[in-house]
């Protein structure tokens, strides 16, 4: 079990789209009304079976898939599976959207509905780079759509960027972060294009390589232009103003414990991680049937705690505070690892700072290399 004075993160599942993205690996199937009920019919039966945890959730994210499909009396039924309803309170309650996901109407009722961050999914402001990756629609269709999240009310928005794409210039780079500039997000994330073997995507990206380290430089070049706009890095790939970190990503980095509802979604509590089944008729049968709804179910050593807390934490900007980790596991870092740890900081990978450890900001594109020697 977790510590029951940390609070949990909720995470949600939405699987549904309307239509699948070329490079995007998440689980996820064409929307379907009768599917839909099968899906909420499940989350209550999951959040059910889980609701003797003892976990006390403070943030809510309902990721996808393209959950902004979700119209607002359907957050409601969503609240409502997961047993709380519209009493229900979140520090931070988070929709991944769709840039052109709806009106200004649509966005209150969203409000309304108790959502109160948007993370959405732009990839590019430039329209050579989203015809590309496929996405339908333009830069200025997406603009005009966090525009109106203001107008609804949103005070904190957080964009999805992408680079490393295939026919990405440093023109279409400066026009995203013009872009960025104006529109004044309250976070962005910033993702290089990878992870797309087996893909549709694959087959382009194959006939059109990037550059050799055109990833590394584009990221270079918009970390360099989101910063000096004042969102600051704080984990690898996500920039935010001060105060406005993603409060349920900072739940993984540090350690701290998660649910997973929904097909695919995944879960961390105490020394126990799962993955759910990766396919909405598998999962909701088990749980009709009170079969087992899980695939991936594993126990970790506290050794393996150890080490995966650690590479998460050295996500961070900040990195870790080693007194912060010997309370949580009772274990110096620093004997630990004494090892591995003098040889990344004479390699100028590591910095040991008093209490704080940490990787460098100019060496956090190769941290791959200072993960992979603990692990």
């Amino acid at each position: 079990m977790s510590d029951p004075k940390v609070p949990a993160g909720l995470y949600v599942h939405f699987p549904f789209c309307r239509t699948k993205c070329p490079y995007c690996h998440f689980y996820s199937l064409p929307f379907r009304k009768d599917l839909f009920e099968s899906w909420l019919n499940g989350l209550k039966a999951e959040a059910g079976l889980q609701s003797s945890s003892g976990l006390v959730f403070d943030t809510l994210y309902i990721g996808g898939g393209t959950p902004s499909l979700l119209e607002a009396g359907d957050i409601f039924r969503v609240l409502e599976a997961l047993g709380g309803g519209k009493a229900r309170s979140f520090r931070e309650f988070t929709l991944e959207a769709n840039p052109g996901a709806g009106d200004t109407a649509r966005l209150r009722e969203w409000r309304d509905a108790g959502v109160d961050r948007l993370s959405i999914g732009v990839q590019s402001f430039d329209d050579r780079v989203l015809e590309t990756l496929g996405r339908d629609c333009t830069g200025r269709k997406a603009a005009a759509f966090i525009e109106r999240t203001r107008a609804a009310g949103f005070g904190n928005v957080g964009l999805d960027l992408m680079i490393g794409v295939p026919t990405e210039t440093e023109s279409s780079l400066r026009k995203t972060l013009k872009r960025v500039g104006d529109l004044r997000p309250e976070h962005v994330s910033l993702y290089i294009l990878e992870n797309i073997e087996g893909l549709p995507f694959e087959m382009f990206a194959r006939a059109h390589p990037p550059e050799e380290d055109a990833g590394a430089d584009a990221y270079d070049f918009m970390r360099a232009g989101l910063e000096e706009m004042g969102l600051r890095r704080y984990e690898i790939s996500n920039f935010a103003r001060e105060g406005r970190e993603c409060l349920h990503n900072l739940k993984y980095w540090r350690y701290d414990p998660f649910l997973g509802l929904g097909p695919a979604a995944c879960s961390h509590i105490g020394s126990v991680r799962w993955c759910n089944r990766a396919d909405l008729g598998s999962w909701a049968s088990a749980l009709a049937g009170g079969g087992d709804f899980r695939d991936d179910i594993r126990k970790l050593s506290p050794r393996e705690r150890l080490l995966e807390a650690l590479v998460f934490g050295l996500r961070l900007i900040d990195g870790i505070r080693i007194s912060v980790f010997k309370k949580k596991f009772g274990v110096d870092v620093r004997e630990a690892f004494r090892g591995e740890i003098e040889e990344l900081r004479g390699e100028g990978l590591l910095i040991l700072d008093g209490d704080g450890l940490r990787i460098p900001e100019e060496k956090f594109l190769i941290s791959n290399a200072v993960f992979s020697r603990f692990v």
